[in-house]
């Protein structure tokens, strides 16, 4: 069994939680573990890691290793490069050419799904309704999984009965249907390559290659084939994570309406909306409204907006970037800046190194707050452990590590005057970066 995660989504509509270089699927603005992670969750003892595939941009590839091996505790999941987020057909599409050619036999069930949704569901139900969807595939079939307890998704799905079967005829997607479509499609692999290149067609590579099929959704040929469709309702409620009305669902709330997560506050108020990734909230005397905290913006508006507001600003790095920025060997944080000095919490992942490296224009003073760093500055090797620091001068060559098998966290005050991340030269990077 291979699973197939789509993981190449921005996420714009649930700006400022999703962001363009950590989107929805990715962030852990509100839960301790990001969708995708949430999603790896559900398959972990279904099947090894090895036999998962995550599809996602170039650009998020490190999450995909970083966050998988976060919840495998050992070798991360693999990575299907796509060139873009060009709409689901063509990652698909990807994901098949993928198997294919890596020889993959045809009759190797095949699972493909999403990577923004919550799923309200016992890990028992799930591995138990997984195999036996997997037990009675019919041969030459795609099953589309479907619920009717999901009334917010937003395909709906028209059927109709099969004699003496749990599986349903697909007729077409209808919004008079109360069957939401899940996303979730299970075949064998030639099956899945074949249907494909018959409805489009087109071969698997010319689709993947053409402009034509850009941002087309794998939906289309579902409905185009479908006799070839057969559809399971799975008695389950299945959350996709598009806008904070999606989210709201998942959050608490009080006896008058109002959803709050982190640390918030409300009185007197009706309808509201509001999460705190890090600050106190305290909401008094409104209504329908929402209100999101992140370490860099607050975002509020009405329940009745239209987000007319990200086109005013959509050149602010704040629409583009949070504040904290992922690399292949973990990520960093950025706490505070001013006009000649930058203070980051790093995180280095267990095994992982920083490039060998100097800086014209700043000086470092690194601390150790959690785990053990190898630090190299010049000729001189030295290890540090918890409340033990420091100093990088100006051009001297450095590199950090974490040797241990925790994370490893440091505080690193940057001064000089200038502190932009492209005042760097790499010498030796084990992730093909040196200059």
């Amino acid at each position: 069994m291979k699973v197939l995660i789509l993981c190449g989504g921005k996420g714009k509509t649930l700006w400022p939680i999703s962001r363009d270089n950590v989107p929805k699927q990715f962030s852990k603005t509100i839960f301790s573990q990001s969708l995708f992670q949430k999603t790896l969750e559900l398959w972990r003892e279904v099947v090894p890691s090895e036999d998962i595939f995550a599809i996602a941009p170039e650009e998020f590839r490190f999450f995909v290793k970083s966050q998988s091996i976060e919840v495998f505790r050992t070798s991360p999941v693999n990575y299907i490069p796509e060139k873009d987020s060009k709409g689901t057909l063509k990652a698909v599409a990807m994901g098949i050419l993928f198997l294919t050619q890596r020889e993959v036999s045809d009759s190797e069930t095949v699972i493909v799904c999403n990577s923004d949704q919550v799923w309200r569901v016992t890990l028992e139900e799930f591995h138990k309704t997984v195999y036996h969807l997997i037990d009675n595939l019919p041969p030459g079939k795609v099953l589309c999984v479907a619920s009717s307890r999901s009334k917010h998704l937003k395909d709906k799905i028209e059927t109709e009965g099969v004699k003496g079967s749990a599986f349903r005829k697909f007729v077409k997607f209808s919004r008079a249907s109360n069957l939401s479509n899940v996303g979730v499609y299970i075949s064998y692999l030639g099956t899945f390559r074949r249907i494909i290149q018959e409805t489009l067609v087109r071969s698997i590579e010319s689709i993947i290659e053409e402009e034509s099929f850009n941002n087309v959704a794998f939906e289309e040929v579902i409905a185009k084939s479908s006799e070839n469709v057969l559809v399971y309702n799975w008695d389950i409620e299945v959350v996709d994570i598009d806008n904070i009305s999606d989210v709201s669902i998942l959050i608490d709330k009080d006896q008058n309406g109002n959803f709050f997560s982190g640390d918030v506050v409300i009185a007197n108020a009706r309808d509201v909306t509001a999460i705190s990734t890090k600050r106190f909230v305290a909401i008094e005397g409104v209504s329908s409204l929402n209100v999101i905290e992140t370490p860099d913006v607050v975002y509020v508006c009405s329940k009745n907006s239209d987000r007319s507001l990200l086109e005013l600003i959509r050149d602010r790095n704040e629409v583009k970037y949070s504040t904290t920025e992922y690399r292949p060997w973990g990520s960093y944080t950025v706490i505070e800046r001013g006009a000649n000095y930058q203070i980051k919490r790093i995180v280095v992942n267990p095994g992982e190194s920083l490039s060998l490296q100097l800086h014209y224009h700043r000086s470092e003073h690194w601390v150790v707050v959690k785990g053990t760093a190898k630090v190299t500055v010049e000729d001189k090797v030295i290890f540090l452990r918890e409340n033990e620091s420091t100093f990088i001068p100006k051009t001297a060559k450095h590199r950090l590590e974490n040797p241990g098998k925790v994370p490893l966290e440091i505080i690193e005050i940057q001064i000089g005057e200038y502190i932009s991340e492209d005042d760097i030269v790499r010498f030796l990077d084990i992730y093909g970066r040196s200059e």
